[in-house]
């Protein structure tokens, strides 16, 4: 801290549901009490999620929780929403609190968005990744395990996808 400039610490505003993802409050608190030991003072407030949505969509604190997981299966769609510039006539950065820019990321997500091409489409999402990272673009706390089952007549096998998710629209009910 003393080398980044903030030997003193400094304090930061956090929200967090209390009803969206297991442990979410908890998985807050902690992350709060892990701050504190380096000097960063958090002010952490919970609420439910029918509350903590309107509050996440004003940005309305320094530090934020979210989890994302891909409708489209598809790694564009993270960037496009978390780490794109925020553009409200768009909705690319929609999510994206950290208030993050980058002109060439959001250039690269774009034109990764109409590339055909398989090859190059992931040589430049490849791009984007590496930028994000050596620029500490946003720092996940948390990964989430999915946890599932199903009653011997649900026929899953068929339906989990790549990322380990069970996909519902396709599944068979056996009698």
């Amino acid at each position: 801290m003393k080398e980044a400039g903030y030997e003193k610490g400094f304090n930061l505003t956090m929200i967090a549901p209390n009803n969206r993802y297991v442990n979410d409050e908890k998985i807050a608190q902690a992350a709060s009490a892990m701050l504190s030991k380096i000097g960063i003072k958090v002010d952490l407030k919970t609420m439910p999620k029918a509350q903590y949505w309107p509050e996440f969509d004003k940005c309305a604190a320094d530090m934020l929780m979210i989890g994302w997981h891909p409708d489209t299966e598809d790694s564009a769609n993270f960037t496009e929403f978390l780490t794109m510039t925020r553009d409200s006539n768009t909705g690319k950065g929609q999510y994206n609190c950290g208030y993050y820019s980058n002109a060439e990321v959001d250039k690269l997500v774009n034109a990764a968005n109409e590339e055909t091409d398989l090859e190059k489409r992931s040589t430049m999402l490849k791009k984007v990744e590496e930028i994000l990272y050596n620029e500490a673009a946003f720092v996940p706390l948390h990964f989430q395990d999915p946890s599932w089952a199903a009653k011997n007549t649900l026929d899953i096998a068929p339906i989990i996808n790549g990322m380990d998710f069970p996909y519902f629209g396709d599944l068979v009910v056996k009698e």
